[in-house]
């Protein structure tokens, strides 16, 4: 199957005549990335969204750091980096490349030269974007919708194989929230007071 074909199958894309994804795809740039590299960094300014045309990816969250996260595994036909399109630049996470992964690279200029002539791209990328949200919505809510049984004295929670995991790891493995560590005033007042206002 050619780079063509393989962008035809993309919902993103498959309402286009073929004479215009020929030209979409004339205008795309085929990357080839070997197995651990980064292909996106979070945190970086970038305006570029990717297919999948052979390979796979991985997204992962605060990558090289000791509280990272796989966050999803990505094979050909998929595509990520909607959301430079959409005018959030800053990437929100990492992308790697898990085997030797080919990818069309398209830039934001010319994705959005395709939907003014075709409204639909930006439709899907809309849908793709609620999709990501609702995800994230159900698993905040798994995490914090129902009752966690909560150890009174070291804080620990009950997982439901019976173990019992600290607060932080539960949180950290059941959400994209992480901890940072402060005094309040009363604990301050109460433990520290030397510490002063």
């Amino acid at each position: 199957m050619d780079n063509l074909d393989t962008l035809a199958r993309v919902p993103l894309f498959s309402l286009m005549k073929k004479r215009d994804l020929k030209n979409l795809a004339d205008m795309a740039q085929v990357l080839l990335y070997e197995p651990g590299e980064e292909i996106i960094r979070e945190g970086e300014s970038d305006g570029r969204l990717f297919v999948i045309l052979d390979g796979e990816v991985e997204v992962i969250k605060n990558l090289g750091q000791a509280n990272w996260r796989k966050l999803n595994r990505m094979r050909p036909g998929a595509y990520f980096g909607e959301m430079a399109v959409l005018g959030t630049s800053l990437r929100t996470a990492s992308v790697v490349a898990v085997e030797q992964a080919t990818l069309m690279c398209l830039t934001d200029f010319d994705l959005r030269a395709a939907m003014e002539k075709y409204p639909n791209i930006a439709i899907e990328l809309l849908q793709t974007l609620a999709r990501r949200l609702e995800e994230k919505e159900q698993r905040l809510l798994k995490v914090l919708g129902g009752l966690l049984p909560i150890c009174s004295h070291c804080k620990r929670i009950r997982q439901p194989d019976g173990t019992w995991t600290p607060v932080e790891r539960y949180v950290h493995q059941h959400s994209e929230a992480d901890f940072s560590h402060g005094i309040c005033p009363d604990c301050q007042k109460e433990h520290y007071p030397d510490l002063g206002d």
